[in-house]
């Protein structure tokens, strides 16, 4: 079966182990459950389904956009 090693701070360590305690299930499994369902829900169910099918002839995309109008895009990584 194969491995993954994770480096994890105390808090997170802390998190999981007291989810795995909640679910009464080894920290391995716990883990896994949590990868399989955020891998799952990366889309909300029937979106594929919905998209494209907004039927409003006033709905439409303007023939030219103002580049003025947007906002910086700025955000908190969790990677730092």
């Amino acid at each position: 079966m194969p491995q993954l090693s994770l480096y994890l701070d105390d808090e997170t360590m802390e998190s999981l182990r007291d989810g795995a305690g909640r679910e009464r299930v080894s920290l391995s499994q716990y883990a896994r459950c949590l990868i399989q369902n955020q891998a799952e829900s990366a889309w909300p169910a029937g979106f594929w389904e919905t998209y494209g099918a907004l039927d409003d002839p006033t709905f439409v995309e303007p023939l030219e956009l103002d580049v003025s109008l947007d906002d910086s895009i700025s955000f908190d990584s969790p990677f730092e």
